[in-house]
């Protein structure tokens, strides 16, 4: 990954997550969205958002609500964003399991 790329995931991030998580007051309520890492691509057409949802029973069904209002997010974010870089990149959201799997881990590590 090139150092623009690099530095551009970065300001993504960094605007990005106060956006998504007042976003995410209003559509999902009582769950607790987070920004976990952005990874542009090359030509900066696409980002891949990988977020954590905390106090959620079903992480699917509102990962699925959260890109169900991509187009509205993009927009805020290109409103953040928009003098910094030329082109806002479409953004895909993936869910962030690390913390599921280190629990899974310390459960294990506990039973034995």
């Amino acid at each position: 990954m090139s150092l623009r790329t690099e530095k551009i995931s970065r300001a993504i991030q960094r605007d990005i997550a106060p956006i998504l998580s007042r976003f995410c007051y209003r559509i999902l309520p009582g769950e607790f969205v987070t920004v976990i890492e952005v990874k542009a691509t090359a030509d900066l057409g696409l980002a891949k958002v990988y977020v954590s949802i905390l106090s959620s029973k079903d992480k699917q069904k509102s990962l699925q609500t959260i890109e169900f209002h991509n187009k509205e997010i993009r927009q805020e974010l290109a409103q953040a964003i928009g003098k910094r870089i030329r082109k806002i990149p479409e953004l895909n959201f993936y869910l962030d399991e690390t913390m599921d799997h280190a629990a899974r881990i310390n459960r294990l590590l506990d039973n034995l």
